[in-house]
């Protein structure tokens, strides 16, 4: 008795993963996590980082170590009756030298804000990638569903065939059916079986795929049918594209008002001190320190011109992003009412489809009797047979057709 407990308790885990069951939902945020794109996000917020501080760089102050030794062919020479050395004409020096940038027409906020334009608009296009990824795990998901669902109605229609197999046998040894009634049904359950094997060795490696793209085993794991997403009707378009092109736009602003900064007057604090000869002294031919501060500043007086033509480049740019933002908005309305359309068809064979399905079992249960009466034809009950597995098939297909057309939608208008 503690032998089989002691097994039990080992296999216990076992038993619990084989029965885990596993959501749509779970399976997409497992692919995500494995997704390359997961990973630039991060890194993408590094290479911001970097990016500002570039940006900001030349704001920096700087402060500089120059030593000079020098020799020179002339040196300004006064006469000697005033008194004054005459000047050597080897001159030695070691200065600190430090600088300031003040103000640079606003280029570091407009340097700034556009790198975080671009790597918003970057970011979007990471989520598009990952909302692709989404849709691909949506589509992986509700096939797998579909063929559980086709194996499990072969699997009922194997059944009914062995369960008649079975009386039929007793009334081919009483003589009261022929042989071939029989061998047509063991027939029909060989391909069913045959059937069954094709759609399980899809499923696997339908599984394979996806515990590959999740990171995750999933071939013990149970798949459970997502709840369909509610859409609302009018609700607008909230594509990431939408987005991309706004910061874009955004970005091309800023890129304008960088430029136009060029032609702003810059304004640095210098200092510079050190020891050495001559000074600033010119009369002075003795090593000395020495000193000086100040301001300079600096105004482009042509650049407008470059400026002007970048700003014409921009405006153009502005305007190509404005029409294809345009014929995205139109084609993804166009996108929406079509998958609306097809929503609509679907829902509307769906409810045909229960009323046929419904039909052909009742007609079924009816071919059960006259088989086993004589009345039709083990081929006249395996026809019938089929015709409700299809009609059970494609209502079950149409199910999850309608499933992903939802989905789809949902991707369509941003909302995944």
């Amino acid at each position: 008795m503690k032998k089989h407990l002691l097994i039990l308790f080992f296999l216990f885990p076992l038993l619990t993963f084989a029965q885990t069951i596993v959501t749509l939902d779970e399976c997409q945020q497992w692919a995500v996590q494995q997704s390359s794109a997961n990973v630039q996000k991060e890194l993408n917020a590094q290479l911001l980082k970097v990016k500002l501080d570039d940006a900001a760089s030349h704001m920096f102050p700087t402060l500089e170590i120059n030593g000079r030794i020098s020799y020179q062919s002339q040196v300004p020479q006064l006469p000697l009756s005033l008194g004054v050395d005459r000047l050597s004409r080897d001159h030695y020096g070691i200065y600190l030298d430090f600088q300031q940038l003040l103000y640079a027409g606003n280029k570091l906020q407009h340097g700034r804000k556009y790198e975080r334009m671009m790597n918003n608009s970057e970011i979007d296009r990471l989520n598009l990638s990952i909302n692709e990824l989404k849709e691909n795990i949506i589509s992986m998901y509700l096939n797998l569903l579909i063929l559980d669902k086709q194996i499990l109605l072969l699997s009922s229609v194997e059944n009914t065939i062995n369960e008649q197999l079975e009386q039929l046998r007793k009334l081919f040894k009483s003589g009261v059916v022929y042989g071939n009634t029989v061998a047509h049904l063991e027939l029909e359950a060989l391909k069913i079986k045959q059937q069954k094997g094709e759609l399980t060795s899809t499923k696997e490696s339908l599984i394979s795929s996806l515990s590959i793209i999740t990171g995750k085993e999933l071939h013990n794991a149970i798949f459970e049918v997502p709840a369909a997403p509610v859409i609302q009707r009018n609700s607008a378009s909230s594509r990431l594209e939408f987005s991309i092109f706004e910061y874009s736009k955004k970005g091309l602003e800023y890129q304008r008002k960088f430029f136009l900064a060029n032609s702003l007057p810059n304004f640095t604090f210098f200092a510079s001190g050190g020891y050495g000869r001559p000074t600033f002294n010119i009369f002075s031919n003795r090593f000395d320190w020495n000193y000086i501060v100040g301001i300079k500043f600096n105004v482009p007086v042509i650049d407008w011109i470059k400026t002007t033509g970048v700003g014409n480049i921009i405006n153009l740019q502005k305007k190509i992003l404005e029409a294809q933002e345009r014929d995205f908005e139109k084609s993804n309305q166009i996108a929406i009412e079509e998958k609306w359309n097809e929503i609509q068809k679907i829902e509307n064979l769906i409810v045909l489809d229960k009323q046929i399905t419904e039909k052909h079992k009742d007609i079924t249960e009816t071919s059960k009797i006259q088989l086993l009466n004589g009345i039709i034809t083990a081929y006249d009950f395996i026809k019938q047979q089929n015709d409700e597995l299809q009609s059970l098939i494609k209502q079950e297909v149409h199910l999850m057709q309608l499933l992903k057309a939802k989905f789809e939608l949902l991707a369509l208008k941003g909302e995944l």
